[in-house]
């Protein structure tokens, strides 16, 4: 079964283990607070998503590449938006990569494998943080029978419903 569910309440097993990963949205308000602009709350959209070229470490039959979101940030704000994102590590921390797609394996920042499209504008540079869709991808190549997981965009699953 795929797509979303209101509830997976039937579908957990009594034996079941849940993991809860950060996001890197975690610190979306922070930069904001700090006037560096965020565009794709801007543009009322996804933040864009990208499978890269970088290797997960291994664990058993889990393994895969790293996920990455992107968010352009003008070249003046690359430090502070390190500075103040290396605050959360539990939520994805500093950047992973800043700069040229290509050295990370994406071709095309225009076509992200997950969210949507944000312009990167003159003076601005692609700065790369972990994400938490590379757990899917690893969940989606290890050939485990089933696994429940989020959305991207939709971190957080839970038996509270919040309005």
């Amino acid at each position: 079964m795929r797509g979303n569910l209101p509830s997976v309440t039937d579908l957990w097993p009594s034996d079941g283990v849940a993991f809860l990963l950060g996001c890197s949205f975690t610190f979306d308000h922070v930069l904001m607070d700090n006037r560096i602009p965020c565009r794709h709350i801007e543009s009322r959209c996804n933040v864009s998503m990208y499978r890269t070229n970088l290797n997960c470490r291994e664990a058993g039959r889990f393994k895969g590449n790293v996920v990455v979101t992107m968010r352009p940030v003008r070249g003046g704000d690359v430090a502070k938006v390190v500075t103040l994102s290396c605050k959360y590590p539990q939520a994805h921390g500093a950047p992973i990569h800043i700069g040229s797609p290509g050295d990370i394996g994406i071709s095309d920042l225009s076509k992200p494998d997950w969210g949507d499209a944000v312009e990167v504008r003159e003076g601005e540079v692609p700065v790369f943080h972990a994400c938490g869709v590379t757990s899917q991808e690893v969940i989606m190549k290890s050939g485990v029978e089933w696994a429940i997981t989020h959305s991207p965009g939709c971190m957080f699953v839970s038996d509270t419903l919040i309005d």
